[in-house]
């Protein structure tokens, strides 16, 4: 009797270690688990922390750009595309100047050649000056049909938000603990896309990128979107720092 007593204790026994074992690895599966859906690096993280684009995008008017960003911004945009058989770039870099609050840069077409070795080529290029009603305004009119392909942003058109890209698909994204970068890759079809692209209906990609701190909360992303593998355009708008030296 007591022999079997005891051997319903230690089957007794075993069972709650292995109940209390399972218990112990689920809890630790649904730890890890947590930490990939919600962690840095995970979808929402990263949505959460691109969340912030929908200040700029859309924003109809540029020069609303200076309300939200009183120490002035930089535009730039560089879309890729091959005529002719060469391969080319149209890159544009706008400055929103906070002190006399006129949004202007330049544009050029640059050749790309990689052989021999890698070299740009300015073919062409002309000031450029966003003016409200008219647009994107070139100092050399004439050259319009070649560094324009739009008088006006992306940005103006393009909608984006949390509750947008929430619902899109998500080809890819990363996150890197050392340098504090991040992108999110969706594919979808757009129609402002489509319109600013020349496409029709066309799945793209549409690369989101950002760096993470802390501290430092300055806007700063990029839109970078492609077809199948190849990058086609880009555009990106950065929040000016404030001068601490002067405090300004």
């Amino acid at each position: 009797m007591k022999e079997e007593k005891r051997e319903r204790k230690s089957k007794v026994k075993k069972k709650l270690t292995k109940i209390i074992g399972t218990v112990m690895v689920g809890a630790l599966l649904m730890m890890t688990a947590g930490c990939g859906i919600t962690g840095k690096g995970s979808r929402s993280w990263l949505e959460n922390e691109v969340s912030d684009i929908e200040k700029v995008y859309p924003t109809e008017n540029p020069e609303d750009l200076f309300e939200k960003f009183p120490n002035g911004f930089i535009i730039t945009q560089t879309r890729l595309f091959i005529e002719s058989g060469k391969r080319y770039s149209i890159d544009l870099e706008i400055n929103g100047e906070k002190d006399i609050r006129k949004i202007e840069g330049k544009v050029k077409k640059v050749l790309l050649e990689s052989e021999p070795s890698y070299k740009e080529t300015i073919e062409k290029e002309s000031k450029v000056e966003y003016v409200k009603g008219e647009g994107l305004v070139l100092e050399k009119p004439e050259l319009e049909d070649s560094l324009l392909f739009k008088k006006y942003f992306l940005f103006q058109k393009l909608k984006l938000n949390k509750d947008i890209l929430k619902k899109l698909e998500v080809k890819d994204k990363s996150f890197s603990f050392e340098t504090g970068k991040y992108n999110i890759k969706y594919l979808f079809i757009n129609k402002e896309i489509d319109n600013y692209l020349g496409l029709n209906k066309q799945k793209v990609s549409l690369d989101i990128n950002g760096e993470y701190s802390e501290i430092d909360k300055t806007y700063f992303h990029t839109i970078i979107i492609g077809k199948n593998t190849e990058i086609d355009f880009s555009e990106k708008v950065v929040e000016e720092e404030i001068d601490k030296e002067n405090g300004e």
